[in-house]
């Protein structure tokens, strides 16, 4: 009887997996990749989308090729149970378009959102993160609230202010949250309004404790720069509600959007992800956060057939930061334990869970901060490097040749 090794999600932490289906096939192993989208955007490179330095197809992965590639190229179904025991002896991968909503481990099985299921020997998930907004959000008409996750927000908000400045309107942009993201999204927005030649943009963030907080102070000090020579403005303070187009500050304050009112066209929620639901509801997040638990092999205590990388995961042994750097780096011991598990071998521990990795943020006119460390740089340098390390990274995982 032929095994079968559900993908959930089509993250980053997969790609490494997605790149070397022929190693599952080659072993007698079906492969079912289930995603909501055939692409995965790469992350890093979604605040320069926004600004439009990149196009949207430059940071996409095309997870569902990738799969039918390395089953030949022939359209693919989720191999059923009696197609794994026909006596075949290369595996299969299929793609199916959904989302699972529930995990039954002690049947061994995936329900999808719309009621499918899907029967796994092992099953791992890279699902990554969504946008968690600590304060009530109720969208209005003609005002766009835009998560910044999925990154394909950007290009709907990119193309939303790009509408309104064509038509002559002034657009007031308002950026919610301190953090890395809500820095190179509100940079990228003051480089979409100056490409547009918006000459006073009204861009405002509000930054909740302050922008970049637990960053060295000179990388505050150059990001708090950058945005304001652009004519942003910086508000402290928390938002405690946003409702009818406007965002409202915790005690009463409104002086959050440009032109010193509340009201906003184009509203950012870069206030920090969280693990999607789906693991709390099947019993599977053994921390607060909400995330699928599991040990040093990226795999789960409760259950040994179930493993995840990236966003979605608890790592027990070490609580990491959602960063997409971890994601990749989990990537290649991921598959590497997903075969070994499959195939009776050994698992291997990850042991990558270091801080001091080397983050670029993308200011949004050419240039970057860099951080290393305690070591700080910036300068037009700097997001020349971060471009060469994100398109190499892009490069790094082609289209597998279709199988014979």
């Amino acid at each position: 009887m032929r095994k079968r090794l559900v993908l959930a999600g089509g993250g980053h932490a997969h790609l490494f997996t997605l790149s070397r289906l022929g190693a599952f096939l080659g072993a007698g192993i079906d492969v079912v990749c289930v995603a909501p989208s055939p692409f995965l955007s790469y992350s890093g490179m979604g605040p320069g989308m926004l600004s439009g330095r990149y196009a949207p197809q430059e940071l996409r992965f095309d997870v569902e090729s990738m799969v039918k590639n390395a089953s030949g190229g022939r359209e693919g179904r989720a191999p059923s149970r009696t197609s794994r025991e026909g006596g075949r002896e290369r595996g299969q991968a299929a793609f199916v378009s959904g989302s699972v909503a529930r995990i039954d481990g002690e049947a061994k099985t995936l329900v999808l959102s719309d009621g499918r299921e899907i029967g796994y020997d092992a099953a791992s998930f890279g699902v990554g993160s969504v946008a968690a907004p600590p304060f009530p959000v109720e969208a209005a008409p003609g005002a766009g609230v835009y998560p910044v996750k999925p990154i394909e927000n950007l290009l709907a908000a990119r193309r939303d202010i790009e509408s309104r400045a064509e038509a002559g309107e002034p657009v007031q942009v308002l950026v919610i949250g301190g953090g890395a993201s809500a820095f190179e999204v509100a940079g990228n927005a003051l480089g979409l309004l100056a490409g547009l030649g918006v000459k006073t943009p009204l861009v405002t963030v509000a930054t909740g404790r302050g922008l970049l907080c637990g960053w060295p102070a000179r990388a505050r000090r150059l990001a708090i720069a950058s945005l304001t020579r652009r004519g942003a403005r910086l508000v402290s303070g928390r938002v405690a509600r946003i409702a009818g187009g406007r965002a409202e500050l915790a005690g009463g304050r409104a002086e959050l959007a440009g032109g010193g009112g509340a009201r906003f066209d184009v509203c950012f929620l870069a206030t920090g992800t969280q693990p999607p639901p789906l693991f709390a509801q099947s019993g599977l997040a053994l921390d607060a956060g909400g995330g699928l638990t599991v040990n040093a092999f990226l795999q789960s205590p409760l259950y040994p057939d179930l493993f995840g990388g990236g966003d979605c995961i608890h790592f027990a042994p070490r609580p990491l930061p959602r960063a997409g750097v971890y994601a990749v780096r989990q990537g290649p011991m991921l598959c590497a334990n997903l075969l070994a598990y499959l195939t009776g071998r050994e698992l291997t521990p990850f042991r990558k869970t270091g801080t001091r990795y080397l983050a670029l943020l993308n200011c949004g006119d050419g240039r970057a901060i860099l951080r290393k460390g305690p070591l700080v740089l910036s300068g037009r340098w700097c997001m020349a490097l971060k471009d060469v390390i994100d398109r190499r990274f892009m490069r790094s995982f082609p289209l597998p040749a279709p199988s014979r």
